[in-house]
């Protein structure tokens, strides 16, 4: 009867952990949709700030002269670049949710690196709109002084505006994994030679 029991208990076993383990893939699921939604609002917000700049930078290129023709100039090539980012990165946004708590944690990692490397850039974005203008001092011609100004002064809004945008989805995308992804992770235990999940 004793060898019974812990047959019993062995063949048990399994289907414990696997119960423990789909309680585990929901949550996760839960927050891969939750980050790829949140990556999807971002989106739409860098895509109307995209349209906005083709559209009235556009409209407007064509009717002004100096400095100003040149700042709607750089403002549709941002515009462009920033509207083709935005759609990839929706498109990539919409696929099915993981419930691969391993490639979650790396997909979110990698997201919040993107956006903290971004700011980087961002910040450089508006030290040469500053390097821009203050070269187009010394330039010999009108013509290249309004070019130098013009592109200084869109580098200076473009890198303003991806600077907050960046540093918003990376804050927002940071909290979101700190009170969803990040307490699933300290269910692991490490040990010599062993994992262990913690319930």
């Amino acid at each position: 009867m004793h060898f019974r029991s812990w047959l019993l208990v062995f063949a048990c076993l399994p289907l414990k952990l696997l119960a423990q383990n789909t309680s585990q893939e929901a949550p996760t699921a839960i927050f891969d949709a939750e980050r790829a939604a949140l990556d999807r609002r971002g989106m739409y917000v860098l895509g109307a700030w995209a349209v906005s700049n083709v559209g009235a930078s556009g409209a407007r290129y064509f009717a002004t002269t100096g400095s100003e023709k040149y700042f709607h100039q750089m403002n549709v090539g941002w515009g462009a670049v920033n509207l083709a980012l935005a759609g990839v990165s929706f498109l990539g946004s919409s696929r099915a949710p993981s419930s691969d708590r391993a490639a979650t944690t790396k997909a979110q990692l990698r997201t919040e690196n993107i956006y903290l490397l971004n700011t980087g850039l961002d910040a450089a974005y508006i030290m040469g709109g500053f390097y821009l203008k203050e070269r187009a001092r010394t330039r010999p011609t009108q013509r290249r002084q309004d070019q130098l100004k013009g592109y200084g002064q869109s580098l200076l809004l473009q890198g303003g505006f991806l600077l907050a945008f960046d540093g918003v989805m990376f804050a927002a995308h940071h909290s979101h994994a700190t009170q969803r992804l990040y307490p699933l992770l300290s269910n692991l235990r490490f040990g010599p030679g062993t994992v262990a999940l913690v319930f």
